[in-house]
């Protein structure tokens, strides 16, 4: 066989839920394929009839020479975005990457190979974009068939520039920044800067849907959109491709994209092993030697600073554990410029008087969806990987070592979760009373979900992994942490604020609550000691 076709065969067959589900006999790994089968099947739906609704309200409204545009920028911006997360795992440092070498494969097929692997991985949100405005705007403007077969085809080229793109930077940090010790921790600082907006996007949603702006929405994003695309080189010719019919901009696109594919793989190839050979050996190896006092610390210090730095170093996970301080971060400051007002009334979906109930509490229950969606206990044992056997071996004991990921999480969630707190109930105008259970209900819920989560850590634990996306985005601990977490959350929490405001006891039934986090805590810190032990 060709080279590079029976490499992309063998990592595809490897990473394929389909065949996992055929094949596998581990419970973890079907289990880890049947969530991930799950989660398509949801996701897709929503994503398609999004943007299949924003299509056709555009084409019916007379702006379906922006159709094409808004359906390629959102296909660069997801090509982009997602290859900038990927590429750094699956091109430097992978677990083969010494076994690859060391075949007949010349450099520029195993890369080439490894790119084409997260094309493909993409496709398929690629697709869903493509196919849901292609269905939004022809059933309004009824093109011929040639505008089909060339909306998909030209699709399918679209996300090789960005791509190509995202992989250059992903090569320019790891070659440039390979001694750059915090160089991770600045790629998920850039990395939030263009997610956390996605995140208030419901809230503008909601707003314009019940403020009957939907035309004038429209309207301004056909603009918006009209704009970048004005901006953009592939989004030119794709959309001329389709409103014009432009051989030109066929051509373009098709030969820019082969163009660059070839030039960027040809030299990125020359300094591929060099790059991994600088990232093997990593700042240290190139940092100056200097003496220096070491600070005594206890073991369970040490293990929580240990967590930090490993934290720090993986823009997978401070981009997935991470968010939720950031987030939590961000209203709280937010909410101390923003009218209350507002946003209780946009969170109910009608106007709300904040001397009804206790505003502040309720703002504390959607504090804790921030910091409490994927806590870094669920996937800290994980990630030791191989490392984790070195650990035993020492004259260390696992429960220090389990306390040590737990002080972490504390350490990293609730400081922004009482500022977030606090700021609430100064800027809501909570009483003293309120402000104590405020305060308790913050404590108890971060408690909870580091204890709670350590032990869905520990006993779903998975130390044969090939890449951390693997255990922190789609672990089995992870799995087992975040659905009775959170849709428990959202019975109780929800029956207890109903109940709250409907007879003014909002603060005991909350102190109440409080006291059952305690609870849970505390047993499931006895069940992490009884695993490690």
């Amino acid at each position: 066989m060709n080279k590079q076709p029976l490499l992309l065969k063998t990592m595809l067959a490897s990473t394929s839920s389909i065949n996992i589900l055929r094949y596998s006999d581990d419970k973890k790994k079907r289990s880890l394929a049947i969530g991930n089968i799950i989660g398509l099947i949801i996701l897709v739906p929503i994503l398609g009839g999004l943007i299949g609704a924003q299509c056709y309200g555009m084409a019916y409204f007379g702006m379906s020479d922006v159709i094409p545009a808004l359906c390629a920028v959102i296909i660069t911006a997801i090509s982009f975005l997602f290859t900038l997360l990927k590429a750094h795992g699956l091109l430097f440092g992978y677990r083969e990457y010494d076994m690859l070498m060391a075949m007949p494969f010349p450099v520029k097929t195993i890369v080439s190979c490894r790119f084409l692997y997260m094309y493909i991985k993409n496709l398929f949100w690629t697709l869903t974009v493509s196919a849901a405005s292609l269905i939004g705007y022809a059933i309004v403007v009824k093109p011929g068939p040639v505008v089909y077969i060339l909306w998909i085809l030209l699709s399918l080229l679209l996300p090789v520039i960005p791509m190509a793109a995202a992989v250059g930077i992903s090569a320019l940090i790891g070659g440039i920044g390979s001694g750059f010790k915090h160089k991770n921790l600045v790629l998920s600082i850039l990395v939030f800067i263009l997610v956390i907006p996605l995140f208030f996007l419901r809230f503008f949603i909601d707003n314009v849907i019940r403020n009957d702006q939907v035309e004038m929405v429209l309207d301004k994003s056909a603009d918006i959109f009209s704009g970048i695309g004005s901006r953009i080189p592939t989004v030119i010719w794709f959309s001329d491709a389709v409103n014009r019919l432009s051989v030109f901009g066929i051509l373009l696109l098709i030969g820019v994209s082969v163009i660059v594919y070839e030039i960027l793989f040809t030299v990125f190839a020359k300094f591929y092993k060099g790059i991994n050979s600088r990232l093997s050996v990593g700042a240290s190896g190139h940092a100056k030697v200097k003496s220096k006092d070491f600070k005594a610390r206890t073991v369970v210090s040490s293990i929580a600073y240990k967590e930090f730095k490993r934290f720090t170093g993986s823009v997978t996970y401070v981009t997935n554990v991470g968010m939720g301080a950031v987030l939590s971060a961000a209203f709280g400051i937010i909410i101390l410029f923003v009218n209350p007002d507002k946003i209780v009334s946009s969170m109910a979906g009608t106007p709300v008087e904040l001397g009804a109930f206790s505003p502040a509490l309720i703002m504390c229950v959607l504090i804790y969806f921030f910091t409490g969606m994927v806590p870094s206990t669920v996937c800290s044992m994980s990630l030791e990987g191989k490392n984790y056997w070195i650990i035993r071996s020492l004259p260390l004991d696992m429960l220090s070592v389990a306390k040590g990921k737990m002080l972490f999480n504390i350490l990293l969630f609730l400081p922004v979760s009482l500022f977030a707190a606090v700021t609430s109930c100064i800027s809501l105008k909570a009483g003293p009373a309120e402000f104590a259970v405020a305060v308790l209900f913050i404590v108890s819920v971060n408690l909870f979900s580091t204890a709670f989560g350590m032990r869905c850590g520990v006993k779903h634990m998975n130390l044969d992994w090939e890449n951390e996306v693997q255990v922190i985005k789609q672990g089995r601990a992870v799995t087992a942490y975040l659905l009775p977490n959170m849709l428990t959350t959202m019975l109780i929490g929800g029956g207890m604020i109903a109940l709250g405001i409907i007879y003014g006891i909002l603060p005991l039934l909350m102190a109440c609550l409080s006291v059952v986090y305690l609870l849970l805590a505390g047993l499931s810190y006895l069940s992490v000691k009884k695993q490690v032990v």
